[in-house]
């Protein structure tokens, strides 16, 4: 007789049986633990700061905020406390302590404010939209420039009493300056010393040669441990990092491949009147007869105009604590060739109005099959690369990653908030997806953006906040659903357009459209319990509401009006895809491809060359110094920022889990609703399972030897924007 009956739960087959007595009964290793007794205490690695530790060294510095008790809604007072020397280990466990307790000290006062309440109340719509509102767009009250997109007024109004209390004794607003008094004002230990030690060369005039190789050895031996998803894996760990083949490979399945796009014919042209100018005619005449359809680029030409600087300007800024830093607004060209290789023909490293004020330089190799041997100390076509990926950072970092993802999804929440109940099944459907977003996004505006960004770009304070206003004013919401986006990009936007040869390795796209579909037939299953013809939609004054609020106080104007359950599904699919699947795509691989500086810098050090001719005389010293080696805080905020940004997602918060939670808390549900949303994840669940195969196989379809692209398998994909 069996013990268990058919229907009782057992682990999956995958787990194995139980373990044998004999592995239950082992001792532990003592060997092993003898191992670890040659690690001394100088050497153990130090990722976190133990809080009481911090506390206490944070009190003895004086690094601490007094409040007034009796009136606490004042701003608090810093002591003049400062750290004058520190290690790079020592301050960056601290700063992840800090950023860490920031994100706390947001959740705390979210929750107070039921912003984002640790255990859910049932707040009517009216009371909804006194709680939810939207700070001032696009100027403050008092006719200056608002810095950030619209988003949720966290500041207490000034009759708020008991909530402007609450903000003092949590000094939110002192926040941010202890982020810059805790980075020392200089740097000792071992990381500083051999730094400096290689930058020593440069100065003293004496040969630069192998100095990029010393810090690949250093970058294999000390880097700096990981939680993300590559387990601190860099770039800079392959030996080919540097490569044409590298470089473009970002563009498909880096940290933006996002905006890679087919090249406009008047840009093609500039290129080819370029390589005439400079005397490149194998290029001009492959550049005529090649297919326009397999020419890219990734085209920031629109850069300066972006930020409101001049057509010419030179991209520069000097912070109080930062070093002197330059900018540039790169546009680079590819080719697609037929066996999916994208291969770089040229780089403009700063694009100022025209090709013709600008520096254009052209590769010596015209294909991704040539000989490799000369990339390594083609430093010209080097540096013109590191341009790109200068352009790429600030364009990754503060549109892509934070304006497209964070702020558009933030407009969406709180019109999402003003507008519906919480017993709407537009509320339920999107609700899962906002998990502490609102005070993530909160810290960042505090912190991250004027105490850490700012200081590391080279572009001025008002031209980064014009930057980004500007692209969150021109962000095209319905241009940017996944099939739309791709097609206008140049790229098939049909699953069997993506299977050919061509677009094997841009495994990005052949991702997120199969899982643009899962999710959009999801939302078309749980809104299908509510609506199931237009005219239920028209009927539902909410959404015409949410459309509006979007629109006119969200400031996203190609939001659309909302008549159809075709423009309904498609709406809502979207503000899971940012918050989900695209927010994973951009954010979670800065690690590997940031940490590693040297290939991906957030600024230049040094001017840019004026002309192709300079540009041609570059030897490694020359990228050497445009580098932040022996730069001591930007070097550690540059490896800093990304290690910090892509923490793995935890096991429980990624779209699977999410879907077999909901189906596991609603399979019995006593409502047809419940028990039809409850059906809806069981097939999504299910579809998720399946591409999770599909996109490993994606993955191994690429060019061999392409970095293994992970990032969207939906195990590694994560409910919301929660870091």
């Amino acid at each position: 007789m069996p013990l268990m009956g058919p229907d009782l739960p057992v682990l999956p087959p995958h787990v194995g049986g139980p373990p044998p007595p004999h592995e239950i009964l082992e001792q532990p290793s003592v060997e092993d633990k003898e191992a670890k007794l040659s690690v001394g205490i100088e050497d153990q690695t130090f990722v976190d700061i133990d809080p009481g530790v911090f506390d206490n060294e944070l009190i003895k510095l004086k690094l601490y905020a007094t409040v007034d008790p009796d009136h606490p809604e004042k701003d608090a007072v810093y002591q003049d406390g400062n750290i004058v020397t520190g290690t790079y280990s020592g301050t960056q466990a601290a700063l992840t302590h800090l950023y860490r307790r920031i994100e706390r000290s947001y959740e705390s006062y979210f929750d107070v404010m039921q912003f984002e309440p640790t255990l859910p109340r049932l707040i009517k719509v009216e009371q909804k939209q006194s709680i939810y509102r939207w700070s001032a767009y696009p100027n403050n009250p008092d006719g200056t420039l608002a810095q950030y997109p619209p988003h949720l007024d966290i500041i207490p109004k000034e009759d708020q009493v008991s909530a402007n209390e609450i903000f003092g004794w949590l000094s939110l607003k002192e926040t941010q300056l202890l982020v810059a008094k805790l980075v020392p004002d200089t740097f000792k230990g071992k990381t500083v010393d051999w730094l400096q030690s290689i930058l020593a060369e440069a100065i003293e005039g004496n040969p630069m040669n192998g100095t990029l190789r010393q810090i690949e050895e250093y970058n294999r031996i000390h880097r700096k441990s990981g939680t993300d998803i590559e387990g601190g894996k860099n770039l800079g760990l392959l030996p080919d990092w540097f490569s044409d083949r590298r470089f473009a490979d970002q563009s498909f399945t880096g940290t933006n491949p996002t905006t890679i796009k087919v090249a406009p014919k008047p840009l093609l042209v500039e290129f080819i009147a370029a390589a005439h100018r400079s005397g490149d005619e194998d290029w001009a005449e492959l550049l005529q007869l090649a297919d326009p359809s397999t020419l890219f680029v990734q085209d920031a030409r629109h850069l300066r105009a972006a930020m409101g600087a001049a057509e010419t300007e030179t991209l520069f800024n000097k912070e109080p604590l930062s070093d002197d830093n330059w900018a540039c607004a790169a546009v680079v060209l590819y080719q697609l060739h037929p066996d999916g290789r994208l291969h770089p023909i040229s780089i403009v490293i700063d694009y100022k109005g025209t090709m013709e004020k600008s520096v254009t330089i052209f590769n010596k190799r015209k294909g991704p099959l040539d000989p490799t041997t000369g990339e390594e100390t083609d430093y010209p076509w080097r540096f013109a690369k590191t341009c790109a990926q200068v352009t790429d950072w600030i364009r990754h970092e503060v549109i892509v990653h934070l304006t497209l993802s964070h702020f558009v999804e933030e407009a969406l929440i709180v019109a999402t908030h003003r507008t519906f109940s919480m017993n709407h099944i537009i509320f339920k459907l999107l609700q899962p997806h906002w998990f502490k977003t609102l005070s993530l996004n909160a810290a960042a505006r505090a912190t991250l953006v004027p105490q850490v960004i700012k200081d590391l770009v080279g572009v001025k304070p008002d031209y980064l906040f014009q930057y980004l206003r500007s692209e969150f004013d021109e962000y095209d919401y319905v241009g940017s659903y996944v099939p739309n986006d791709l097609e206008r990009r140049g790229f098939p936007n049909t699953v069997e357009g993506l299977a050919d040869q061509r677009y094997r390795d841009y495994a990005y796209a052949k991702d997120v459209l199969p899982m643009w579909y899962c999710i959009r037939r999801y939302v078309k299953a749980v809104i299908s319990t509510r609506y199931t013809t237009d005219k239920d939609v028209q009927a539902d004054e909410a959404i015409l509401r949410w459309s509006q609020e979007v629109q006119t106080s969200g400031h996203i104007k190609t939001f659309p009006t909302i008549t159809t359950l075709e423009q309904l599904y498609d709406a809502l699919t979207m503000s899971i895809h940012i918050a989900a699947p695209f927010h994973s795509a951009v954010n979670y691989l800065q690690n590997f491809y940031h940490a590693f500086v040297i290939a991906k810098p957030p600024s230049l050090c040094t001017p840019l060359p004026n002309s192709l001719e300079e540009l041609k005389k570059y030897k490694e010293a020359d990228l050497v110094r445009a580098l932040p080696i022996g730069r001591q805080r930007q070097w550690l905020l540059s490896v800093q920022v990304p290690w910090l940004l892509s923490s793995k997602v935890a096991s429980d918060r990624n779209l699977v889990m999410f879907a077999h939670s909901q189906w596991r808390t609603l399979r019995d549900a006593g409502d047809a609703e419940g028990r039809k949303i409850a059906a809806a994840s069981k097939s999504f669940y299910d579809e998720l399972k399946i591409l999770d195969v599909a996109f490993t196989k994606n993955s191994n379809d690429m060019n061999k030897d392409s970095i293994p692209y992970q990032v969207m398998d939906p195990d590694n994909t994560a409910v919301s924007i929660l870091i």
